[in-house]
């Protein structure tokens, strides 16, 4: 389930990979992202203004809501959940 696009195209830094967990980070403005290709799965963590830390886990994503995720990582796709801390 590999996505075409390329975060680092929408400004985010890539940060390193673990092959063994099969994930890539990356980073942009104070966000991590963390993207796990083979899945389609992306955990963004962040500090929301009102919920504090918060950490959002969307999975199997179209490449169109990949996009959306990329553009705005606080975008709700309605494929994934959140914890808060």
């Amino acid at each position: 389930m590999t996505h075409k696009s390329n975060p680092s195209d929408y400004g985010w830094n890539y940060q390193g990979s673990n092959q063994q967990s099969r994930v890539e980070f990356y980073e942009r403005s104070g966000v991590k992202m963390d993207y796990y290709p083979t899945t389609g799965t992306v955990k963004t963590s962040m500090n929301h203004p009102t919920q504090g830390p918060t950490q959002m886990f969307r999975r199997d994503l179209s490449e169109s809501s990949f996009q959306k995720v990329l553009e705005n990582p606080r975008h709700h796709t309605g494929q994934g959940y959140q914890r808060k801390h």
